[in-house]
Protein backbone atom coordinates (compact mmCIF):
# COMPACT_ATOMS: atom_id res chain seq x y z
CA UNK A 1 0.00 0.00 0.00
CA UNK A 2 2.68 2.68 1.12
CA UNK A 3 4.62 1.51 -1.93
CA UNK A 4 1.80 1.86 -4.57
CA UNK A 5 0.82 5.16 -2.85
CA UNK A 6 4.80 6.66 -2.95
CA UNK A 7 4.39 5.73 -6.93
CA UNK A 8 1.37 7.10 -7.40
CA UNK A 9 0.91 10.54 -5.14
CA UNK A 10 3.65 12.37 -6.93
CA UNK A 11 1.57 12.31 -10.53
CA UNK A 12 -1.51 13.46 -8.84
CA UNK A 13 -0.01 16.11 -6.21
CA UNK A 14 1.92 17.49 -9.45
CA UNK A 15 -1.21 18.26 -11.11
CA UNK A 16 -2.75 20.88 -8.03
CA UNK A 17 0.98 22.29 -7.04
CA UNK A 18 3.25 22.12 -10.23
CA UNK A 19 0.77 25.10 -11.45
CA UNK A 20 1.14 27.00 -7.95
CA UNK A 21 4.67 27.23 -7.74
CA UNK A 22 4.70 28.12 -11.69
CA UNK A 23 2.73 31.25 -10.51
CA UNK A 24 4.78 31.57 -7.97
CA UNK A 25 8.06 31.58 -10.53
CA UNK A 26 6.71 34.38 -12.64
CA UNK A 27 5.58 36.07 -9.95
CA UNK A 28 9.68 36.05 -8.04
CA UNK A 29 10.79 36.21 -11.74
CA UNK A 30 12.76 33.07 -11.32
CA UNK A 31 12.29 29.76 -11.74
CA UNK A 32 10.89 28.04 -8.31
CA UNK A 33 11.41 24.60 -7.63
CA UNK A 34 8.53 22.74 -6.76
CA UNK A 35 9.67 18.93 -6.99
CA UNK A 36 10.60 18.92 -3.49
CA UNK A 37 7.21 20.17 -2.09
CA UNK A 38 5.37 17.95 -4.47
CA UNK A 39 7.79 15.07 -2.70
CA UNK A 40 7.22 16.40 0.66
CA UNK A 41 3.34 16.14 -0.07
CA UNK A 42 3.09 13.16 -1.82
CA UNK A 43 5.19 11.38 0.75
CA UNK A 44 3.04 13.00 3.62
CA UNK A 45 -0.17 11.67 1.77
CA UNK A 46 1.56 8.13 1.57
CA UNK A 47 2.57 7.84 4.86
CA UNK A 48 -1.45 9.33 6.45
CA UNK A 49 -2.95 6.37 4.13
CA UNK A 50 -0.48 3.39 5.43
CA UNK A 51 -1.01 4.58 9.06
CA UNK A 52 -5.04 5.01 8.44
CA UNK A 53 -5.76 2.18 6.09
CA UNK A 54 -3.63 -0.54 6.48
CA UNK A 55 -1.68 -0.21 9.96
CA UNK A 56 -4.90 1.76 11.88
CA UNK A 57 -1.86 3.10 14.00
CA UNK A 58 -0.98 7.06 15.11
CA UNK A 59 1.20 8.94 14.25
CA UNK A 60 3.23 8.62 17.00
CA UNK A 61 4.35 5.67 15.25
CA UNK A 62 6.22 7.39 12.50
CA UNK A 63 7.87 9.96 15.48
CA UNK A 64 5.40 12.47 14.81
CA UNK A 65 3.61 12.17 17.75
CA UNK A 66 2.87 14.17 20.94
CA UNK A 67 5.99 16.18 21.98
CA UNK A 68 8.11 14.78 19.32
CA UNK A 69 7.96 18.80 18.50
CA UNK A 70 8.58 20.12 21.61
CA UNK A 71 10.64 23.12 21.52
CA UNK A 72 13.41 21.37 23.83
CA UNK A 73 13.51 18.42 21.14
CA UNK A 74 13.93 20.82 17.82
CA UNK A 75 16.56 22.72 19.66
CA UNK A 76 18.60 19.61 19.81
CA UNK A 77 18.62 18.27 16.58
CA UNK A 78 19.13 21.82 15.15
CA UNK A 79 22.59 21.73 17.58
CA UNK A 80 23.39 18.05 16.59
CA UNK A 81 23.40 19.09 12.94
CA UNK A 82 25.09 22.49 12.90
CA UNK A 83 28.07 20.60 15.32
CA UNK A 84 28.18 17.89 12.88
CA UNK A 85 28.98 19.96 9.85
CA UNK A 86 31.00 22.89 11.75
CA UNK A 87 33.42 20.51 13.08
CA UNK A 88 33.57 18.75 9.29
CA UNK A 89 34.63 22.20 8.35
CA UNK A 90 37.12 22.76 11.80
CA UNK A 91 39.12 19.99 10.63
CA UNK A 92 39.50 20.96 7.24
CA UNK A 93 40.35 24.72 8.00
CA UNK A 94 43.13 23.16 10.77
CA UNK A 95 44.51 21.39 7.76
CA UNK A 96 44.72 24.17 5.66
CA UNK A 97 42.17 22.65 3.15
CA UNK A 98 39.11 25.15 3.02
CA UNK A 99 39.64 29.12 2.92
CA UNK A 100 37.40 31.82 2.41
CA UNK A 101 36.90 34.18 -0.62
CA UNK A 102 35.26 37.12 -1.17
CA UNK A 103 33.35 37.15 -4.80
CA UNK A 104 32.25 41.19 -4.23
CA UNK A 105 34.14 43.95 -4.50
CA UNK A 106 31.27 45.80 -2.80
CA UNK A 107 31.27 43.36 0.29
CA UNK A 108 29.03 45.58 2.85
CA UNK A 109 26.91 46.82 -0.25
CA UNK A 110 23.27 46.98 0.66
CA UNK A 111 22.29 45.41 -2.66
CA UNK A 112 25.08 42.11 -2.13
CA UNK A 113 23.39 41.71 1.26
CA UNK A 114 19.80 41.87 -0.17
CA UNK A 115 21.44 38.78 -2.52
CA UNK A 116 22.68 36.90 0.31
CA UNK A 117 19.49 36.99 1.90
CA UNK A 118 17.44 36.50 -0.97
CA UNK A 119 19.80 33.51 -1.83
CA UNK A 120 19.50 32.31 1.87
CA UNK A 121 15.44 32.22 1.50
CA UNK A 122 16.35 30.23 -2.14
CA UNK A 123 18.06 27.16 -0.50
CA UNK A 124 15.75 27.44 2.72
CA UNK A 125 12.59 27.00 0.36
CA UNK A 126 14.29 24.35 -1.10
CA UNK A 127 16.69 22.46 1.62
CA UNK A 128 13.84 22.05 3.69
CA UNK A 129 11.36 20.73 2.47
CA UNK A 130 13.56 18.28 0.93
CA UNK A 131 15.26 17.16 4.12
CA UNK A 132 11.43 16.43 5.65
CA UNK A 133 10.39 14.09 3.01
CA UNK A 134 13.74 12.18 3.52
CA UNK A 135 13.41 11.84 6.90
CA UNK A 136 9.28 11.12 6.99
CA UNK A 137 10.60 8.58 4.51
CA UNK A 138 13.55 6.62 6.09
CA UNK A 139 13.46 7.23 9.57
CA UNK A 140 9.42 7.69 9.27
CA UNK A 141 7.45 4.80 7.98
CA UNK A 142 9.74 2.73 6.37
CA UNK A 143 11.69 2.68 9.63
CA UNK A 144 8.98 1.44 12.10
CA UNK A 145 8.03 -1.04 9.67
CA UNK A 146 12.00 -2.16 9.78
CA UNK A 147 11.87 -2.24 13.13
CA UNK A 148 8.80 -4.35 13.74
CA UNK A 149 9.88 -6.62 11.29
CA UNK A 150 13.76 -7.44 12.54
CA UNK A 151 14.20 -4.75 15.43
CA UNK A 152 15.84 -1.36 16.20
CA UNK A 153 19.14 -2.51 14.27
CA UNK A 154 17.56 -3.66 11.29
CA UNK A 155 15.75 -0.08 10.70
CA UNK A 156 18.87 1.98 11.67
CA UNK A 157 21.14 -0.32 8.85
CA UNK A 158 18.36 -0.65 6.23
CA UNK A 159 17.14 2.44 5.90
CA UNK A 160 20.91 3.60 6.14
CA UNK A 161 21.52 1.82 2.75
CA UNK A 162 18.06 2.69 1.18
CA UNK A 163 19.33 6.56 2.10
CA UNK A 164 22.43 5.74 0.43
CA UNK A 165 21.41 4.14 -2.44
CA UNK A 166 18.73 7.15 -3.36
CA UNK A 167 21.32 9.71 -3.41
CA UNK A 168 23.35 7.86 -5.92
CA UNK A 169 21.33 9.90 -8.21
CA UNK A 170 22.93 12.89 -7.58
CA UNK A 171 26.09 14.59 -9.68
CA UNK A 172 28.95 13.71 -8.95
CA UNK A 173 28.10 10.54 -6.49
CA UNK A 174 30.70 7.42 -6.29
CA UNK A 175 31.64 4.60 -4.02
CA UNK A 176 33.29 7.39 -1.03
CA UNK A 177 30.21 9.20 -1.05
CA UNK A 178 27.70 7.03 -1.12
CA UNK A 179 29.42 5.40 1.93
CA UNK A 180 29.15 8.61 3.82
CA UNK A 181 25.53 9.20 3.16
CA UNK A 182 25.35 6.05 4.41
CA UNK A 183 27.52 7.14 7.61
CA UNK A 184 25.19 10.38 7.95
CA UNK A 185 22.10 7.64 7.39
CA UNK A 186 23.01 6.09 10.49
CA UNK A 187 23.64 9.31 12.30
CA UNK A 188 20.04 10.71 11.62
CA UNK A 189 18.94 6.88 13.20
CA UNK A 190 20.96 7.71 15.97
CA UNK A 191 18.70 11.05 16.89
CA UNK A 192 15.80 9.35 15.73
CA UNK A 193 16.37 6.52 18.19
CA UNK A 194 17.30 8.40 20.75
CA UNK A 195 14.73 11.41 20.75
CA UNK A 196 11.93 9.58 18.68
CA UNK A 197 11.19 13.09 17.18
CA UNK A 198 11.02 13.05 13.31
CA UNK A 199 11.50 17.06 14.36
CA UNK A 200 14.86 16.98 15.61
CA UNK A 201 15.56 14.45 12.87
CA UNK A 202 14.82 16.91 10.55
CA UNK A 203 16.21 19.88 11.74
CA UNK A 204 19.84 18.06 12.34
CA UNK A 205 19.56 17.09 8.41
CA UNK A 206 18.14 20.62 7.39
CA UNK A 207 21.01 22.50 9.68
CA UNK A 208 23.82 20.25 7.51
CA UNK A 209 22.24 20.99 4.68
CA UNK A 210 21.58 24.71 4.67
CA UNK A 211 25.01 25.98 6.66
CA UNK A 212 26.89 24.56 3.87
CA UNK A 213 24.66 25.85 1.43
CA UNK A 214 23.39 29.01 2.71
CA UNK A 215 26.76 30.00 4.91
CA UNK A 216 29.21 27.67 4.18
CA UNK A 217 28.60 28.27 -0.03
CA UNK A 218 29.65 24.74 -0.45
CA UNK A 219 27.90 22.04 -2.57
CA UNK A 220 25.47 20.19 -0.57
CA UNK A 221 25.55 16.46 -2.27
CA UNK A 222 27.10 17.59 -5.21
CA UNK A 223 24.47 20.35 -5.90
CA UNK A 224 25.53 23.65 -6.51
CA UNK A 225 23.80 26.75 -5.05
CA UNK A 226 24.62 30.62 -5.75
CA UNK A 227 27.61 32.18 -3.62
CA UNK A 228 26.70 36.18 -2.79
CA UNK A 229 29.51 37.71 -1.19
CA UNK A 230 31.73 35.01 -0.31
CA UNK A 231 32.29 31.37 -0.94
CA UNK A 232 34.25 28.70 0.83
CA UNK A 233 37.35 27.58 -1.41
CA UNK A 234 38.60 23.64 -0.35
CA UNK A 235 41.92 22.43 -1.66
CA UNK A 236 43.40 18.93 -1.00
CA UNK A 237 43.04 15.65 -1.96
CA UNK A 238 38.66 14.96 -2.70
CA UNK A 239 39.52 11.89 -0.12
CA UNK A 240 40.11 14.16 3.07
CA UNK A 241 37.57 17.37 1.64
CA UNK A 242 35.18 15.31 -0.35
CA UNK A 243 35.37 17.58 -3.72
CA UNK A 244 33.13 18.28 -5.78
CA UNK A 245 30.59 16.30 -3.72
CA UNK A 246 31.23 18.66 -0.89
CA UNK A 247 32.70 18.47 2.67
CA UNK A 248 30.21 15.79 3.56
CA UNK A 249 31.98 13.68 0.57
CA UNK A 250 35.29 13.45 2.70
CA UNK A 251 36.80 11.12 5.28
CA UNK A 252 36.91 14.85 7.77
CA UNK A 253 33.17 14.61 7.67
CA UNK A 254 33.65 10.27 8.14
CA UNK A 255 35.98 11.59 10.96
CA UNK A 256 33.32 13.50 12.93
CA UNK A 257 30.24 11.31 11.96
CA UNK A 258 32.16 8.19 12.87
CA UNK A 259 32.93 9.73 16.45
CA UNK A 260 29.46 10.64 17.18
CA UNK A 261 28.29 7.21 16.86
CA UNK A 262 30.83 6.01 19.00
CA UNK A 263 30.17 8.66 21.44
CA UNK A 264 26.64 7.54 21.55
CA UNK A 265 27.34 4.07 21.76
CA UNK A 266 29.36 4.24 24.85
CA UNK A 267 26.63 6.32 26.17
CA UNK A 268 23.78 4.02 25.70
CA UNK A 269 24.33 1.59 28.44
CA UNK A 270 24.37 4.06 30.89
CA UNK A 271 22.21 7.31 29.82
CA UNK A 272 18.53 6.81 28.95
CA UNK A 273 17.31 7.83 25.50
CA UNK A 274 16.12 11.53 25.34
CA UNK A 275 12.69 9.91 23.97
CA UNK A 276 12.43 7.83 27.56
CA UNK A 277 13.11 11.22 29.61
CA UNK A 278 10.93 13.87 27.82
CA UNK A 279 7.93 12.08 25.68
CA UNK A 280 5.16 11.40 27.78
CA UNK A 281 3.17 9.05 25.70
CA UNK A 282 3.70 5.38 24.50
CA UNK A 283 5.06 5.55 20.88
CA UNK A 284 3.07 2.29 19.14
CA UNK A 285 4.84 0.50 16.36
CA UNK A 286 2.52 -0.68 13.76
CA UNK A 287 2.15 -4.04 14.88
CA UNK A 288 1.02 -3.74 18.40
CA UNK A 289 -1.39 -0.57 16.72
CA UNK A 290 -2.88 -3.49 14.34
CA UNK A 291 -3.46 -5.74 17.67
CA UNK A 292 -4.50 -2.97 19.58
CA UNK A 293 -1.81 -3.73 22.47
CA UNK A 294 0.20 -0.95 23.45
CA UNK A 295 3.56 -0.33 22.70
CA UNK A 296 5.53 -2.58 26.04
CA UNK A 297 8.20 0.33 26.17
CA UNK A 298 6.09 2.18 28.33
CA UNK A 299 8.02 5.75 28.00
CA UNK A 300 8.46 7.15 31.41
Amino acid sequence: MFGLAIAVAPLIVTGFIAPLFGLISRAVGEPVAAYPWITLVSVLASTALALRLVDDAPWSAVAMGQGSWSPRLLSIGLLLGSAAILATMALLWLTASARFETTSSAFADAASMGDWWATAARVTARLAPAALWEELLFRGYLWTVASDAGGVRVARWSTAVAFGAVHLLNPGAGVLSTLLVMIAGLSLGMIRERTNSMGATWLAHLAWNWIMAAVLHVPVSGLLFDTPLYRTVVSGPSWWTGGAWGPEGGVAALCVLVGALLWDARRRVAVPSIAEKDVAVPTPSLVMSATGRTDAREIK
